[in-house]
C-alpha cells in the first residue's frame, strides 16, 4: 500500500482509537468467531435459473404496467470538487445504473425525477429487488416517479476501480455530475424503451436521495454543490451510529489497513472489503421484521465496498455538522425505529435549520426500512412527500 493511502487510513483508524468504538470490539469480530456465534435462520438462497426467472417476471410485471425500465451509464470523472476532502484518481469511469419511469412522465411536459445512492454493503440491487411489492423503483413508478439508481463507483456494474482510489467526497462529487447530466440530458441510454422518447430526456427537477451511507453522499452532494430541489436522507445520521455499526466499521477498516481485497474477482483491482463477516451478519445488522424471501433475495447481493469510503467517511461528518445548515431545499428524514445500526433521526433532523424538514419513522423497520413488512406504508410516505412538493 502506497504511503498516501496508509495516510488516510491510519488517519480514520486513529480517529476510531480515540472513540469508544475500540472498547465495543469483541471476538465476535473474527470471520470464524462470527461463523461460530449467535445465528439468524438462513434459507437457501435463490439458484441462478430462479434469479433469472425473477428478474423476467419484474421485467414483464414493469411492461404490462407501463412502465419504462431502460438501462442508462453516466461518464464521470473520479474528482472532488465537494466541502470534505479526500484524495482521488482524477480518472474517466462509467456508472451504470436504471432509468425507471411511468411511460407517461417521461413523454409529458415537465418532467422530474429522483437520483438514488445506496449504502456502504449494497448496490444498485437495493433499490431493485426482484421481489413483488419490494422493487423500490417500481413501487415508486406505480405512485407516478420517475427515479435513477445507480451503482457508485466501485461497486456493481460500474467501473470498480483501487479502492483507495476514490472517496467519499469523490462520491458526491460524481452524484453531482449526473444531476447535471440528467438536467441536461447527456446521459447515455443503453436500451430502447418499449414505450415513451427514443433518447435521452433533460430533466428540469432532480431530487437527491440515499441510503445509509448513500444519504451522507447525498448530503454532501447538496450542501456543497447547491444544484438538487430535494433532499432524502434514509437511515444515516453522522452522530447516532450504533456501537454494532461501529463495530463493524472498525473491523473492516483493519482488513483495509492490511491492503484490502480484490473488489470482486482475483484479478480485480484490491483496496476492497466486506462490511459484514457473512451473510448472519448482513441480516441481522440489515433487517427487522422482514419476510424470508426479501432477505433470501438480498443475501447474495453481500458485496466488498471501496476502502477509500470508510477511510474518508469519518473526517465528512465533521464537515457535515458544520455545513448541513446551509441546505436550503426541502429535506424528507426516513429511519426504521429498529434500526441496529443508526439512531438519532430527530436529532440529525435538527442540524438542517435552513431547510424545510420532515421525519419519518418507521415501526418495525431496521436499516434497509424500506424492506420491512411496513415497505408499502412507506412508499407511500416518499409519495406524498414528493407529490406535496412537485418533486
Amino acid at each position: 500500500m502506497s504511503i498516501i493511502k496508509r495516510v488516510a487510513v491510519l488517519g480514520a483508524a486513529a480517529a476510531l482509537l480515540a472513540s469508544p468504538v475500540l472498547a465495543a470490539m469483541t471476538a465476535a469480530d473474527t470471520p470464524a468467531a462470527a461463523a461460530a456465534g449467535a445465528s439468524v435462520k438462513v434459507s437457501a438462497a435463490p439458484s441462478p435459473a430462479e434469479a433469472e426467472a425473477a428478474a423476467k417476471e419484474t421485467a414483464a410485471r414493469l411492461a404490462a404496467q407501463h412502465i419504462v425500465d431502460v438501462p442508462v451509464s453516466f461518464t464521470v470523472r473520479n474528482t472532488n470538487g465537494s466541502k470534505t476532502g479526500c484524495r482521488t484518481s482524477g480518472g474517466t469511469h462509467r456508472i451504470s445504473g436504471h432509468l425507471t419511469a411511468p411511460a407517461s412522465v417521461l413523454s409529458g411536459g415537465k418532467r422530474a425525477v429522483t437520483l438514488y445512492q445506496h449504502g456502504i454493503a449494497a448496490g444498485e440491487w437495493y433499490w431493485r429487488l426482484d421481489v413483488p411489492g419490494y422493487h423500490y423503483a417500481e413501487e415508486l413508478a406505480k405512485r407516478g416517479h420517475a427515479s435513477v439508481t445507480i451503482d457508485r463507483l466501485g461497486y456493481g456494474a460500474s467501473d470498480r476501480p483501487d479502492g483507495f482510489d476514490t472517496c467519499i467526497g469523490a462520491e458526491a462529487d460524481i452524484a453531482h455530475q449526473i444531476v447535471q447530466q440528467l438536467r441536461a440530458g447527456t446521459y447515455a441510454l443503453e436500451g430502447k424503451p418499449a414505450e415513451g422518447p427514443a433518447t435521452a430526456q433533460g430533466f428540469e427537477t432532480v431530487t437527491l436521495a440515499g441510503q445509509s451511507n448513500g444519504g451522507q453522499v447525498a448530503q454532501i452532494e447538496a450542501y456543497s454543490f447547491g444544484d438538487v430541489d430535494g433532499l432524502m436522507i434514509m437511515d444515516w445520521t453522522d452522530r447516532g451510529l450504533t456501537p454494532e455499526a461501529n463495530t463493524r466499521f472498525f473491523s473492516a477498516l483493519q482488513s483495509c489497513m492490511a491492503g484490502g481485497q480484490p473488489s470482486r474477482d482475483p484479478s480485480d483491482p484490491s483496496g476492497y472489503v466486506y462490511y459484514d463477516l457473512g451473510p448472519d451478519q448482513f441480516r441481522r445488522g440489515n433487517f427487522h421484521d422482514t419476510e424470508e424471501r426479501v432477505m433470501d433475495a438480498a443475501a447474495p447481493h453481500q458485496n466488498r465496498h471501496p476502502c477509500g469510503d470508510m477511510s474518508s467517511q469519518l473526517d465528512s461528518v465533521f464537515t457535515d455538522l458544520k455545513h448541513l445548515a446551509s441546505v436550503k431545499v426541502p429535506v424528507l428524514l426516513v429511519y426504521g425505529d429498529e434500526d441496529a445500526r443508526v439512531t438519532g433521526g430527530a436529532a440529525h433532523q435538527r442540524l438542517f435549520t435552513g431547510a424545510q424538514s420532515e421525519l419519518v419513522t418507521i415501526p418495525g423497520a431496521g436499516h434497509y426500512a424500506t424492506m420491512a413488512r411496513s415497505a408499502p406504508a412507506t412508499f407511500d410516505r416518499i409519495d406524498t412527500w414528493l407529490d406535496a412538493r412537485g418533486l
